[in-house]
């Protein structure tokens, strides 16, 4: 008298083109023409979508400036907007109002401010282009030509707001992988800022000098170059303007199991930490390929909270995704990865992407 489950009863199995929806298809012809591990792991069903706290593993998708402040609704930036928005609404509300010739006790109520990140996408770019201006007016201009501001003229606000600018201009559109985070802080690589595609002798020098240790055989630059001296995945994992005291750490990351050194980012992830020699010996002997492995330059570090405040505050959207999305190459992709997985999460992310991309043809 107790209900089975049958074959019959079970759901179709999705169909790989539903399973990759969302994903750029040209993309995935690039991902699998340099290496045909990444085939397989986009051939595993590819699939993205937004989470609540970051996730080892998963992404960190740097939010436009204007989104940051709709996001980030209850900080100071974030209510000068929502004021600036009801202003705006009340003054067209009022232009309408002149133009059918009411009285403005007559005048219908003003429109709801808006409240969505695509709806506040625009107003927040205004409101932003006002206030940087507000704060040039203070600055001069210096004997090269350069508009120089002296943060002394400033309040604290404002510097604030210069500082999220200057932020915002050295991390555009990053997606960030997270290596690790835990109560001692969190590890992250920028995945989409390729520095290298082709090895040369002093960038397997530098690399080697310094590529973690990872518990392995150190690997010695004869044996990195013999491996990707004609190609190579090396990307500037934090941008220069926030190097601090990472700046010359290196990481290798990538999907090949087996390999000695390395370390799985969590338990049945399938994404791995480390490994370099081991990692040379496997593409000199032709069982892995030069691109089935990604060097980091550089990484951001968070201390204790500080990534939780860096969403809770609109720097960053937190994703989970399948691991072909997380270890696919970032060279050359046709459509930029930032807008491939802002599209497969959909919702305010997918209108947001839209925007951002309508503004970039505007300029």
């Amino acid at each position: 008298g107790i209900p089975t489950t049958t074959d019959a009863d079970e759901p179709a199995a999705k169909p790989v083109e539903e399973e990759r929806q969302g994903l750029d298809e040209d993309n995935v012809k690039l991902a699998t023409s340099q290496s045909k591990r990444q085939g397989d792991m986009l051939r595993e069903g590819t699939w993205a979508h937004e989470v609540g706290a970051p996730e080892v593993g998963g992404l960190l998708l740097r939010l436009p400036l204007e989104t940051q402040l709709a996001v980030a609704k209850d900080s100071h930036w974030g209510q000068e907007l929502r004021k600036f928005a009801k202003q705006e609404v009340t003054r067209a509300a009022m232009d309408d109002a002149r133009r059918r010739g009411l009285p403005a006790s007559e005048a219908p109520p003003p429109e709801a401010v808006p409240e969505t990140e695509a709806a506040l996408y625009r107003t927040a770019g205004r409101f932003l282009r006002a206030q940087l201006q507000r704060s040039a007016q203070k600055g001069q201009v210096d004997g090269s030509g350069r508009l120089a501001i002296d943060p002394r003229s400033l309040g604290d606000a404002d510097r604030q707001l210069l500082d999220m600018h200057q932020r915002y201009l050295g991390s555009w559109q990053e997606v960030v992988l997270v290596i690790k985070d835990d109560a001692d802080g969190a590890i992250g690589v920028v995945l989409n800022r390729p520095a290298a595609t082709e090895g040369a002798p002093h960038l397997s020098r530098a690399l080697v000098e310094a590529l973690e240790s990872d518990g392995g055989a150190k690997v010695t630059t004869d044996q990195f170059d013999g491996a990707f001296g004609k190609t190579i995945a090396a990307y500037v994992g934090k941008p220069a303007a926030r190097e601090g005291g990472s700046a010359n750490k290196a990481m290798v990351v990538h999907g090949v199991e087996d390999v000695e050194g390395a370390r799985e980012l969590a338990p049945n992830l399938g994404i791995y930490r480390g490994g370099a020699a081991a990692a040379a010996e496997r593409v000199s002997q032709g069982t892995a390929e030069p691109l089935d492995f990604r060097f980091f330059i550089g990484r951001y570090e968070w201390g204790p909270g500080e990534l939780a405040k860096d969403v809770r505050d609109g720097v960053y959207r937190p994703a989970a995704c399948s691991r072909g999305v997380a270890l696919k190459q970032c060279l050359g992709l046709p459509k930029p990865l930032w807008h491939e997985v802002m599209d497969m999460l959909g919702g305010s992310s997918a209108d947001v992407s839209a925007l951002e991309l309508a503004r970039r043809s505007d300029q």
